[in-house]
């Protein structure tokens, strides 16, 4: 990647005051930006575009050590992935130039319908352009073919800081934006899985025709599926597991230990009495303090349905599930707006009075 000097001043942004992260919420909205940070601390700054020969522009970034920034581009002209010839793109900021980028640094994803810009964006300087511009106009040549459209800026300088703030890296030597003298941290315990090919051969059985987990989709698993190292030779994988409904996805949890992949149970409260179940829906995982919560929804709006939580623990039988509290509440005919729709509220199931 060729990178153009850029004639932007640069600008910190450690006197504003920082986004709330309230909830460990891994989603906001800053203008047209929405960013998304998974459990694995990977953030994403994407707009949807209208009028322009883009669909979406998003910006992704994962919690490594000094983890890149890359660029991923949406072109709603798909022939321009059948074109001949070398692919290249340039990104101005404000009628200047700030990147330019050859085919060695553009991947093609025919099938998602994305193209994916790497390279040296941070230090060279297109991140702090991206962070104080206004607008970046965005062109792609493929041979004789050429695609061009301008992406706003508004609202990209908060996205970029709140990535820094969520991947924990303000004052730190790597930020995006809110540098610091502090070196960067260690890489984190989990990592994502984003294809079959990502699991190990005994995890990927399970997704084989007839397999557990065999009506999974691959893109179903990007952004959803991780792997949390519990110690060597002991992984965790929680991933989704079979299709799911409008606003139910089922998981599962997989321990592989030495090579032997085992599937944990989730214990759950039956006619009132123990059971267990083999996959959890909308299942988060907060593996520092190594526990799972699931919202089985009723219904779209959430007023209702099944909440649990379990406890990750090893005992003489293995790695196993503990249930810690599930609560219930049935759908009742009209949706009502008030406190009872709280899942805080709701008839606990577990632990018995």
């Amino acid at each position: 990647m060729r990178i153009l000097p850029p004639t932007l001043m640069l600008a910190g942004l450690l006197s504003l005051t920082s986004a709330s992260l309230a909830n460990d919420s891994g989603y906001k909205e800053f203008k047209s930006w929405q960013v998304l940070c998974s459990q694995t601390l990977s953030c994403s700054m994407r707009q949807f575009l209208a009028d322009t020969p883009f669909s979406s522009f998003e910006l992704q970034r994962s919690a490594e050590p000094e983890a890149p920034v890359v660029l991923v581009i949406s072109p709603r002209d798909t022939s321009l992935f059948e074109a001949a010839g070398d692919i290249t793109a340039e990104i101005a900021v404000d009628g200047e130039k700030a990147a330019a980028f050859n085919s060695a640094d553009i991947s093609i994803n025919a099938d998602a319908g994305t193209l994916s810009l790497s390279g040296e964006l941070i230090d060279s300087g297109v991140v702090d352009s991206i962070k104080n511009g206004s607008a970046a106009k965005l062109k792609i040549t493929r041979g004789t073919k050429a695609i061009e459209g301008e992406i706003p800026l508004a609202g990209a300088a908060a996205s970029l800081l709140f990535i820094d703030e969520f991947q924990k890296r303000v004052g730190h030597t790597d930020a995006l934006t809110a540098k610091g003298d502090k070196a960067p941290n260690p890489a984190p315990p989990l990592s994502d899985i984003r294809r079959f090919s990502d699991f190990p051969e005994a995890v990927r059985a399970r997704f084989a025709a007839g397999g557990e987990c065999g009506e999974t989709e691959e893109s179903m698993l990007d952004g959803n599926a991780l792997a949390h190292k519990l110690a060597d030779e002991q992984t965790l994988y929680v991933t989704p597991c079979g299709m799911g409904g409008a606003y139910n996805m089922p998981y599962a949890v997989m321990v592989d230990v030495y090579g032997t992949v085992s599937s944990l149970a989730f214990p759950v409260m039956q006619d009132g009495a123990p059971s267990a179940v083999t996959t959890a829906y909308n299942l988060s995982y907060d593996h520092e303090a190594r526990t799972f919560s699931a919202f089985f929804k009723g219904r779209g709006v959430g007023d209702c349905g099944t909440t649990s939580s379990w406890k990750f623990s090893e005992g003489a039988m293995g790695p196993q599930l503990v249930l810690v509290e599930e609560s219930f509440r049935d759908c009742p005919s009209e949706i009502e707006d008030n406190e009872n729709s709280d899942p805080a509220s709701w008839p606990k199931s577990w632990p018995l009075k």
